[in-house]
């Protein structure tokens, strides 16, 4: 197979595309339940949607152009996790291509050919958690934009454009996913390797880089919100705190398969002749990629299988080096990338229940759970008390609390005058239907904010208050 994509016939890009949907799509549309991410992201763009203001009437840490794309989408398709998983396909395939294409046109490989994009896109569906919309990898887009426009300029003065595209490309990626701010770093360096003008290119860069932050920074401010924009769109992302989804063991277990191949790829890569210079000069850039990669993954809050999306371009560029080497006894390159598919086949639909259970990976620890004491409520809107967002999914946000990290600072100092008036701003003009009451509040709140909270009587059965005048 890799004999057959070594080639750039159109044809090769068709088989291409067709694999990368063979092996996407089923388990898109017909296998799992929703993601907890996916639910909280169809929640913000529901609750965006409806016409409150994020970071003021909803608290949350999602960067604005990546909620801007869930309110899109709720707008178009409301609630449709299908919809969130098909534009999640499209971008991971258009990074494919687009990396692939910023490949074969620099010419930074022994030859050109289409097994980047495949092994773009076959490591970008190992599990399913990649086939969530993150910010991340809305983000990531944007970043591979970014290095398009940067690795194209030459001597020539007319890089002015490509270099200022560049610098907005990488501006909209922080504003998708705050972390991706390091590729700045990565742009500073691309100037060096491939432009002149160094002290002019790089201001044209940050030009281009600040400007998508003045527009939202202005928009914010006419929006009243700009301190809540400051604490929660910007501040908070440099908590440097870990949230994972699954246990850091099951994260690295899933890993290790395209981890191994990229370690393996470092090691070959003495055995390789780059030829041109430029070539060893683009084999820098990617080691300092490389470096970026890490300081991402440590600055990102969301330590989740989804992290492997900025792996991609690493193991699409220093993979093809594995493969290259074996000169006459290519067999073997072919029998390693048989290995790989396999590998990631299984891990991606889990045949006979197997595989999971053999690398004891738990994937009902990130995913909605259809159980019966979260259907008690249904079409209602819900503040629940507590981190489990189980309990919306057949329900919508009726407060501001999304997250309950960003709200326990307020529910956890109930001594405090400004924690109970801000429960009362929040609450008292738009009170939700139900509160579902997971960390016994409730009687301290109608204790001490009778006017909002004497309103709610329990339900006989589970941690419901309905709202009952």
């Amino acid at each position: 197979m890799i004999r057959f994509f070594r080639s750039l016939f159109p044809s090769r890009w068709v088989v291409l595309v067709l694999l990368f949907l063979l092996i996407r799509l089923p388990l898109l549309i017909f296998g799992l339940p929703a993601t907890l991410s996916e639910l909280h992201h169809v929640l913000l763009g529901e609750r965006l949607h409806q016409g409150f203001t994020l970071y003021q009437d909803v608290y949350d840490t999602t960067a604005p152009l990546s909620a801007a794309v869930y309110w899109l989408l709720d707008i178009i398709v409301p609630r449709s996790y299908l919809a969130h998983r098909l534009l999640a396909t499209f971008l991971l395939g258009y990074q494919a291509f687009l990396l692939n294409f910023i490949f074969n046109r620099n010419q930074v490989h022994p030859y050109k050919s289409f097994v980047p994009a495949l092994l773009y896109m076959l490591f970008g569906s190992i599990f399913f958690e990649l086939d969530v919309l993150s910010s991340l990898l809305i983000g990531h887009t944007f970043v591979l934009l970014a290095v398009s426009s940067l690795t194209a300029i030459s001597k020539e003065a007319s890089n002015a454009g490509r270099l200022f595209k560049a610098g907005f490309m990488l501006g909209l990626a922080a504003l998708c996913y705050l972390p991706l701010i390091w590729f700045l770093v990565l742009g500073f360096f691309a100037v060096i390797y491939f432009a002149s003008g160094a002290f002019r290119s790089t201001l044209l860069m940050l030009t281009g880089f600040l400007f998508p932050f003045s527009v939202v920074l202005t928009y914010f401010l006419y929006q009243n919100s700009l301190g809540a924009f400051l604490e929660q769109g910007l501040t908070w992302s440099w908590r440097f705190a870990f949230a994972f989804g699954l246990p850091f063991g099951q994260v690295m277990t899933i890993a290790a398969l395209p981890l191994g191949m990229l370690v393996l790829s470092f090691l070959s890569l003495p055995l390789i002749n780059l030829g041109p210079n430029y070539q060893a000069r683009f084999l820098q850039f990617m080691l300092i990629w490389t470096i970026i990669v890490v300081l991402v993954l440590i600055s990102g809050h969301d330590a989740s299988v989804k992290g492997l999306i900025v792996l991609l371009p690493l193991l699409s560029y220093f993979g093809i080096f594995l493969f290259s080497w074996w000169g006459n006894r290519l067999w073997i390159a072919e029998l390693l990338f048989l290995v790989v598919i396999v590998g990631v086949v299984a891990v991606r639909y889990n045949p006979l229940g197997l595989v999971y259970t053999a690398l004891k990976i738990e994937p009902k620890r990130v995913q909605v759970q259809d159980h019966p004491k979260y259907q008690q409520v249904q079409g209602e809107r819900l503040l629940v008390l507590g981190p489990d967002l189980n309990y919306y999914q057949n329900n919508s946000l009726g407060s501001p609390y999304l997250r309950w990290d960003l709200a326990s600072p307020y529910f956890g100092r109930l001594n405090s005058y400004e924690s109970l008036f801000t429960i009362l701003q929040d609450l008292r003009n738009n009170p939700p239907s139900y509160i579902v009451d997971q960390q016994n509040l409730m009687p301290e709140l109608q204790y001490k904010l009778p006017l909002i909270f004497q309103r709610y009587e329990k339900v006989e059965n589970g941690p419901f208050y309905r709202r009952v005048r």
